[in-house]
């Protein structure tokens, strides 16, 4: 998944600090340390600059072609590493109705409770019933 660490790195700089030479390009650890650079920012730091990067960065993930494990495919990836850890923070879960269509966050209600917990869930519930 080289090409997906290239891109976290070319649209994030920011991120690049973040990486050691012996992470070996694992998309894993990259979008997880995209995650923590967005979860660690004060809230007014997200500018809506950096939000519309991350949706733009969030849609290539999505077009890329299907991986045939979860260890080669970008979604995959994205959900696991990244999405999931957005419910972590409040300022993060105000984004998530900007980054997940209201339609996939209550379709994978079970599964979000399940790895998120279902505090979480209910915390970022909230931002979607505001977009309603």
């Amino acid at each position: 998944m080289k090409a997906l660490c290239d891109e976290i790195t070319r649209r994030f700089p920011e991120v690049r600090a973040m990486i050691h030479e012996v992470d070996d390009e694992s998309a894993y650890l990259f979008m997880g340390y995209l995650a923590e650079w967005l979860c660690d920012a004060r809230p007014e730091d997200v500018t809506p600059q950096i939000l519309a990067r991350v949706q733009e960065f969030a849609l290539w993930c999505e077009e890329q072609p299907s991986g045939a494990t979860a260890g080669d495919d970008a979604l995959t990836i994205l959900v696991v590493a990244f999405y999931e850890k957005l419910f972590s923070r409040e300022h993060t879960r105000a984004i998530l109705p900007r980054l997940i269509p209201k339609a996939d966050f209550e379709r994978n209600a079970d599964y979000l409770k399940t790895w998120v917990g279902e505090e979480n869930y209910s915390k970022a519930s909230h931002y979607y019933a505001q977009t309603a």
